[in-house]
C-alpha cells in the first residue's frame, strides 16, 4: 500500500510538472463561405433562359490554390513576413490545414504554430488574400457580362432601326407588286421580331445576372479566432494522468519484485 501512495505522490509531481513544462501552440481559425455568381442556361425556346447559381470556384479548387505556392508566397508578401512562407509551405509540413465544411459551401482554415503573433498574422493575411482573388474573379466575369451587353445593345439598336425602317417601306407601298413585296418584308419583320425579343430577353437576363442581388462575394463569416492548444488543457487532468501513471508504474514494480523474490528462493 505504501508503494502505492508513494507512485500517486510521484505520479502527481510528475503530472504538474508535464503541466507547466509542455509545449503550447497556437491555433488560429477562420470560417469562410464561397461566394456564388448566377449564371444564365438555356433550356427551350419558348421558355427562353433561367439562372443558376454556381460557386466563384469549386471547394476543391479553393483547396488546392490556398496550398498552391504561388498564393503561399502571394500571402507571405502581403503580410511582409518571410516566415509565413516557411509555415505554410507544404513541402516542409505546413501549419495550414482546410476543412470543408459536409454539405455546405464554407471552409474551415486552420493555421498552428507557437507564435501567437504569427498565427494570427498568417490566417488574417490567408484570408484577405483568398477575398482578394476571389474579388478579381468577380471583376473580371462582370467585366465580361458588360462587354457581351454592350455588343447586344448595339445589335439590338441595329434591328429596331432595320424594322422600322421595313415598317415604313410597308405603309408607303402600293399595287400588286408592292403586295408581293410586302409580304417578303412581313416575314422579314417576324424574323427580325423574333431575333430582336430573344436579344432583348438575353440582355434583360445579363443584367439581373450582375445586379447585387444575383452576386454573392466569398465572406468570412466569423471574425478569425485564436486559441491555445495543449496537451493537458488543465493541471487537473495533467495530474490525475500522472496519478493513474504512478499507479500503473507501481503495480508493475509490486509484480516485478515479487517475481525477482521467487526466482531467487
Amino acid at each position: 500500500m505504501r508503494k502505492y501512495i508513494i507512485g500517486v505522490v510521484l505520479g502527481l509531481l510528475v503530472g504538474a510538472v508535464l503541466y507547466f513544462v509542455q509545449p503550447i501552440q497556437w491555433k488560429g481559425q477562420a470560417l469562410v463561405r464561397v461566394g456564388q455568381i448566377s449564371q444564365s442556361q438555356n433550356q427551350s425556346q419558348s421558355q427562353g433562359q433561367s439562372q443558376n447559381m454556381f460557386s466563384i470556384e469549386p471547394l476543391s479548387t479553393v483547396v488546392e490554390r490556398l496550398k498552391s505556392r504561388s498564393f503561399v508566397l502571394a500571402v507571405a508578401e502581403r503580410a511582409k513576413r518571410r516566415e509565413i512562407e516557411e509555415l505554410l509551405n507544404v513541402d516542409k509540413g505546413s501549419g495550414l490545414t482546410i476543412k470543408p465544411v459536409r454539405n455546405s459551401d464554407s471552409l474551415i482554415i486552420s493555421v498552428v504554430n507557437p507564435s501567437s503573433e504569427l498565427v494570427q498574422a498568417s490566417i488574417d493575411s490567408v484570408v484577405a488574400e483568398l477575398l482578394s482573388k476571389h474579388d478579381a474573379i468577380l471583376i473580371a466575369y462582370q467585366a465580361d457580362i458588360r462587354k457581351e451587353l454592350s455588343r447586344l445593345e448595339l445589335e439590338i439598336d441595329v434591328l429596331s432601326k432595320r424594322m422600322d425602317t421595313l415598317i415604313d417601306s410597308m405603309t408607303i407601298a402600293s399595287g400588286k407588286p408592292a403586295e408581293e413585296r410586302g409580304l417578303a418584308v412581313g416575314f422579314e419583320v417576324i424574323a427580325i421580331q423574333h431575333d430582336l425579343d430573344y436579344k432583348l430577353n438575353r440582355a434583360s437576363i445579363l443584367r439581373e445576372s450582375i445586379s447585387s442581388a444575383n452576386i454573392r462575394p466569398t465572406s468570412l463569416i466569423e471574425p478569425t479566432s485564436i486559441s491555445q492548444q495543449r496537451i493537458f488543457s488543465t493541471l487537473l487532468r495533467a495530474c490525475l494522468f500522472g496519478a493513474l501513471l504512478g499507479v500503473l508504474l507501481s503495480v508493475l514494480w509490486g509484480r516485478w519484485i515479487r517475481q525477482e523474490g521467487r526466482i531467487q528462493r
